[in-house]
């Protein structure tokens, strides 16, 4: 029986830091992310899209929509899971040049 014991243990240890534990950091990284998402963030989209984050909406189910605008005048509307990640916050001025320079 304990011979059993030493060789399950290490097995389900290591399933758990091989394939669990990545997945549970990852989906807390994107909660984080997510949470951090400001109006006028540029963000890549799970399309490949770059847009600029022009409105984040929650609804009382905890969904979360968020109305982006890949290029000036295009608006679309996307949910929180379409958001792979934050390429540049508002505070960055690359963004504040884009959206100067697609108006001009």
């Amino acid at each position: 029986m304990a011979e059993f014991l030493l060789l399950v243990i290490p097995v389900v240890a290591a399933f758990y830091f091989i394939l669990v534990r990545p997945v549970v950091e990852q989906q807390k990284r994107r909660r984080r992310d997510i949470s951090r998402l400001h109006v006028g963030d540029e963000v890549l989209t799970a399309g490949g899209f770059y847009a600029v984050v022009l409105d984040i909406q929650t609804s009382e189910g905890g969904g979360v929509e968020i109305t982006l605008e890949p290029a000036p005048g295009v608006r679309l509307r996307a949910t929180a899971e379409a958001i792979l990640s934050i390429t540049t916050s508002e505070s960055d001025g690359a963004v504040q040049q884009r959206r100067k320079a697609g108006s001009a």
